[in-house]
């Protein structure tokens, strides 16, 4: 377990700095290269763990605006609180259908894939066939986690453990702008934070998530009558502060993580 924190340093460090989301790609490459795992189970680990994480972000976001409803007007309170709660109703239905018929759920996948597949067409059949090799890793993952009963205490500590990370993460965030000494009621500045975190899973970013991260923090902030200049300064100083901190990340993932080493063949085995 140890030999995957250089990874995810690194991970953290360029998904901070690289646009479009493109840093994910070094999670893959990482785990390909370091721990001889397949490009495709690579994907799916780090699609089933982005689920986990975006199903506690969407909750997290939900509680926070059912506490501030006094506060929204009908358009951002459809925007910021209903159709969050329906799509994690809708996500966290299918993660239970995954866990409890993961037959059914490639069976369906593959059954949507046909006509495309039917199209004949080289890049899109590789594209199709290569979703297909996730989606069958993804129901094998979680179905290895949840057939026996032993394996339910695993499945739930990634959950726990995820919900740590980001009561950590946000709970920091939050004590960093308290320090700064803006009259900022911090359940607002909480909400304003998770809601970037949604926003920015979106393959948007720029070359360190500057204007991406700034605006719909400073829009959430200014919503609840926090000036525009406030909310900028804060929101661009923490976003600072937020880089500063991936930089020994992403030193320390370079400097500690190794290759695992290549298995050995025989000499009679061909190659």
């Amino acid at each position: 377990m140890h030999h995957l924190v250089p990874i995810l340093a690194l991970h953290t460090f360029w998904g901070n700095f690289l646009p479009m989301r493109t840093g994910d790609v070094s999670y893959v490459y990482l785990m390909q290269r370091r721990q001889n795992v397949d490009a495709t189970q690579g994907i799916a680990s780090l699609l089933v763990a982005s689920l986990i994480d975006l199903l506690l972000l969407i909750g997290l976001m939900v509680g926070t605006a059912s506490l501030l409803q006094d506060r929204l007007q009908r358009i951002s309170w459809t925007l910021l609180y209903l159709m969050p709660l329906l799509a994690g109703i809708g996500l966290l239905t299918l993660l239970v259908i995954a866990c409890i018929a993961p037959k059914f759920c490639t069976a369906l996948a593959e059954r949507c894939a046909t006509p495309l597949l039917r199209i004949n067409k080289t890049p899109l059949t590789w594209i199709v066939n290569k979703g297909m090799e996730v989606i069958r890793e993804v129901t094998q993952l979680v179905r290895a986690n949840t057939a026996m009963k032993r394996h339910i205490r695993p499945f739930l500590l990634v959950w726990a453990y995820s919900f740590i990370c980001l009561a950590i993460r946000f709970g920091f965030q939050c004590y960093l702008v308290a320090e700064m000494g803006v009259d900022i009621p911090l359940i607002e500045v909480l909400f304003a934070l998770v809601f970037t975190n949604v926003f920015n899973l979106l393959p948007i970013q720029t070359v360190g998530n500057f204007g991406t991260t700034e605006f719909p923090f400073v829009w959430l902030l200014h919503l609840f009558g926090t000036p525009k200049a406030t909310g900028t300064v804060v929101g661009f100083s923490l976003h600072l502060i937020i880089l500063l901190y991936c930089l020994p990340l992403g030193a320390f993932g370079f400097l500690f993580g190794r290759p695992q080493p290549q298995p050995q063949h025989s000499q009679g085995e061909i190659t």
